[in-house]
């Protein structure tokens, strides 16, 4: 099984998040929506004292949440942070 024999590279197949990967991210994106709907700060700090996570990870979720386009009223929220 070559590339010659089929003129294509192989797909590379990743594995699904585990149903515990997902719960704990969406903890994360609510507890982040919450501090954003209270207008309290959303900074990185916090964020990893309670979460433990890198701040690729924080810009990661902060970026979901944007790409979600949640409105309140008339704002489109996560856009200030």
């Amino acid at each position: 099984m070559t590339l010659r024999d089929f003129d294509a590279c192989a797909s590379i197949t990743r594995p699904f998040p585990s149903r515990q990967a997902r719960d704990r991210s969406t903890i994360r994106l609510a507890w982040l929506l919450a501090r954003i709907i209270r207008r309290e700060p959303v900074r990185y700090a916090p964020y990893k004292s309670r979460f433990d996570r890198t701040e690729y990870g924080f810009r990661r979720d902060i970026r979901a949440i944007r790409q979600a386009r949640i409105y309140r009223g008339t704002e489109l929220l996560g856009s200030d942070v």
